[in-house]
């Protein structure tokens, strides 16, 4: 472990509230969800305590680390009792929180967070009221986790929106395909409309690239076009490969037993320090 992700490990640890992480793109299919769930374990597993916060009524996330819940702990029957939607019903988030394994909560959603939109306008009175729905119902969250990550679902202004004005960082999830380099650039002029309507804190952490096919040709076409659109410095270094054990995951739960899950979790322990060495630059 370098200095950079001591000192960022340490820095998130110091903080009054949790740093906050979206991870994002306007397309669907884009590895958000994969990103998001294996960042939130190996950040747990480095004794950060992890919250992620599922906002998308499709729950993958959900279904995955409820998965890994079992998986870890087979003696316990793994139950939700409550869900996001019922909670912003509610107005209070902080009963949610499920534990995974140690340092790793998760906020559940459920297919009922579709009527989110809905709640959102029979609820609000302006646009910056519902732009800043989900703030308060955070905020309490934030007094006891090191580091949230968020998880949001494609096409969704209203969830989007939420999302980044609660958020320090947003990391970009883009898949070698057009429509997701398409998907990131739609996503970062939405991002920057919103900093400056609303004078908001907020940077790109990075992109995180995830390959369609490996050695792909095309793969390779839409990298160079991305570090010409973004920049080189935008890119992660690490690139995540087609993994046949990652799609075990979202089967299984996140598991340690055997070659192929440590390989996968070794390629996350990677992203996940230049992940914290760029907060250490940035700033936690």
């Amino acid at each position: 472990m370098n200095n950079n992700v001591s000192n960022a490990i340490a820095g998130l640890k110091k903080r009054q509230q949790a740093l906050t992480i979206t991870i994002g793109n306007q397309k669907g299919g884009v590895g958000k969800t994969t990103n998001t769930t294996l960042i939130g374990y190996t950040l747990a597993n480095m004794g950060l305590k992890v919250l992620v916060a599922d906002l998308d009524p499709q729950s993958n996330a959900t279904k995955s680390l409820m998965l890994t819940k079992s998986t870890n702990n087979p003696d316990e029957v793994a139950t939700i009792n409550k869900t996001i939607m019922r909670g912003v019903q509610d107005r209070d988030l902080t009963d949610l929180p499920i534990k995974i394994i140690s340092n790793l909560y998760l906020l559940p959603s459920f297919i009922d967070f579709e009527d989110f939109a809905k709640h959102l306008y029979k609820n609000t009175n302006s646009e910056r009221e519902e732009d800043f729905f989900l703030d308060p119902l955070f905020k309490p969250l934030k007094n006891n986790f090191d580091l949230i990550l968020i998880d949001v679902p494609p096409l969704t202004p209203e969830v989007t929106k939420n999302a980044v004005t609660m958020s320090d960082y947003v990391l970009i999830s883009l898949q070698t395909q057009e429509r997701s380099l398409t998907g990131a650039e739609n996503y970062i002029k939405t991002l920057s409309k919103l900093k400056a309507k609303y004078n908001l804190p907020i940077d790109i952490i990075g992109i995180l690239q995830v390959l369609h096919q490996n050695r792909g040709t095309v793969d390779q076409f839409i990298m160079n076009n991305a570090k010409d659109e973004f920049g080189k410095d935008s890119i992660f270094k690490t690139v995540v490969p087609q993994m046949e054990r990652i799609k075990r995951f979202d089967i299984n739960g996140i598991r340690n037993k055997d070659q192929f899950d440590k390989k996968v979790l070794s390629l996350y322990r990677t992203v996940t320090e230049e992940l914290l060495t760029r907060i250490d630059y940035f700033g936690y």
